[in-house]
């Protein structure tokens, strides 16, 4: 059975336990332009329709209780569908000498990279602002190179991850910020300043 499609198909339920609305959440500053990842070079090779150059106007998503609870839900809805799976397991990219696989998870399988395409698709295609849902590449709690969904909202930038069912802000996750993509043009990834970095900079624009 294709799970994406039972994804796809779900409706937005409220969460059993309610989350509040962020309310001190910061906004994550970004640098220079930083090298494109592997993984979405070979994402946009396979599907270049969905990376055709567009130039974007950067925007806030709203967050009000509808749209927190639509977040939360499509965040949950895709953590819970989706089976992990390491890319050489599922994909056997090695043998076909592929570093990083970035793709729909079809077959309801995938890792990081295949959550994070999902969650930004179902968010798109129910009207949130594509420019406010930046892929965020991080160093995870053991060092490893682990991909998780930024979304620029009113409130600060909140991070979606296949690791944890809460949404947390960006400044709390625990990880390491390498890039993002950027609010301007999706083919192109900037640095992230590190939390401590971004709360002194805060603290001497007061």
């Amino acid at each position: 059975m294709r799970r994406s499609a039972s994804v796809a198909r779900s409706p937005w339920r409220p969460l059993r336990r309610r989350c509040p609305i962020p309310r001190d959440a910061s906004f994550a500053p970004f640098g220079e332009i930083k090298s494109t990842p592997y993984g979405w070079q070979h994402f946009c090779g396979a599907q270049p329709v969905e990376c055709e150059p567009v130039a974007l106007e950067p925007a806030f998503a709203r967050l009000t209780e509808p749209s927190w609870t639509e977040l939360n839900a499509i965040n949950k809805i895709v953590n819970r569908e989706i089976e992990p799976i390491g890319d050489e397991d599922h994909y056997h990219i090695y043998e076909q000498d592929i570093l990083n696989w970035w793709t729909y998870p079809d077959d309801g399988k995938g890792n990081c990279n295949d959550y994070v395409l999902m969650k930004r698709k179902l968010l798109i295609e129910a009207g949130w602002p594509r420019s406010a849902l930046l892929m965020t590449v991080v160093v995870d709690h053991n060092g490893d190179g682990h991909l998780i969904l930024m979304v620029h909202t009113d409130r600060g930038d909140l991070i979606l991850d296949n690791m944890r069912e809460e949404i947390v802000p960006w400044d709390r996750t625990g990880y390491r910020f390498v890039k993002r993509q950027s609010a301007f043009n999706h083919n192109e990834w900037v640095a992230i300043q590190p939390p401590a970095e971004a709360r002194m900079v805060a603290a001497n624009q007061r």
